[in-house]
């Protein structure tokens, strides 16, 4: 299956008090990499982002925002009853050790030092992974959803261009025979006018070193190699796990097939293919450098 390794992701989610939105950008990246960036008070949070996000992911550099609001929570007087409890005792004793009655209200109590204080009712933090998570694997789907879709397009359109590229192979591989024929003519040819009346030439050695050169010449096995290569884009490109890094040797390969074909190839129409091939060859590199 062909994924593409850009795409985009946005969901959001709100609970009682609180409200996530997350939104993920995917680009090319040799490796997987996550890099999260959420508000400080749930970094807790992130490594399990970072798991979430790669039993997805496969391949590629995915960035992701985390934004959290949530409501203040309700403000509650927090009081310290063994300290008031204290202070009440202290009183009475000196009140009983000074003779005077005790005269301390209750407000009064309330108004020492660190008997009561207001705070705010703060929920467990732990109680909001299971939605921020929840929000995560939303945007991811879409973020999937659309890196399969330029996937098919990234698919449709490297099988074209090696069904062309396929013609024009079956297209050299009507010349290859020619191009060894003529090499071997036009040695001979040379080898004639350069011996002409001579005597001590070792014809046997003449003709072992033409059928070198004329192998040397020839692109059959070169053909026959990116037939095989082109034959594995179309079986590879529906495996089911990542299968850029593949593609991606397949047309190295390719590349040195043909640059081959190139150099040992002199003949016109030949070389005219090479140049389409390999302009046909760059535009499949490009899209398979964006292929999970």
């Amino acid at each position: 299956m062909v994924y593409s390794m850009t795409g985009y992701g946005r969901a959001e989610r709100k609970e009682e008090d609180v409200s996530f939105a997350v939104e993920m950008r995917s680009v090319n990246h040799r490796f997987s990499e996550v890099a999260v960036r959420m508000p400080r008070e749930f970094s807790a949070f992130e490594d399990a982002v970072r798991k979430k996000v790669l039993s997805y992911i496969r391949r590629g550099r995915v960035d992701v925002f985390l934004t959290v609001e949530t409501e203040a929570p309700p403000s509650s007087l927090k009081i310290n009853w063994e300290l008031a409890r204290q202070y009440k005792e202290a009183a009475e004793k000196m009140a009983e050790l000074l003779g005077v009655p005790p005269q301390m209200p209750v407000y009064e109590l309330l108004s020492m030092p660190d008997v009561a204080r207001a705070g705010e009712d703060r929920p467990d933090l732990e109680s909001y992974r299971a939605p921020l998570l929840a929000v995560v694997e939303e945007a991811i789907s879409m973020l999937v959803a659309m890196r399969k879709k330029e996937g098919q397009a990234l698919r449709e359109d490297v099988l074209g261009r090696i069904e062309e590229m396929k013609r024009l192979v079956e297209e050299l591989a009507l010349f290859a025979p020619k191009v060894a024929e003529s090499y071997r003519e036009r040695i001979f040819a040379r080898i004639q006018e350069y011996i002409q009346d001579r005597c001590d030439i070792d014809e046997s050695r003449l003709l072992h070193e033409v059928a070198v050169f004329t192998e040397r010449a020839d692109i059959s096995e070169e053909i026959t190699r990116l037939r095989s290569h082109f034959a594995q884009f179309g079986q590879i490109v529906d495996e089911p796990e990542a299968i850029g890094r593949k593609l991606d040797f397949l047309v190295q390969e390719c590349h040195r097939e043909i640059n081959t074909i190139g150099a040992k190839a002199n003949h016109l129409e030949i070389s005219q293919k090479v140049v389409i091939l390999k302009a046909e060859l760059e535009k499949v590199k490009e899209q398979v450098q964006n292929i999970e």
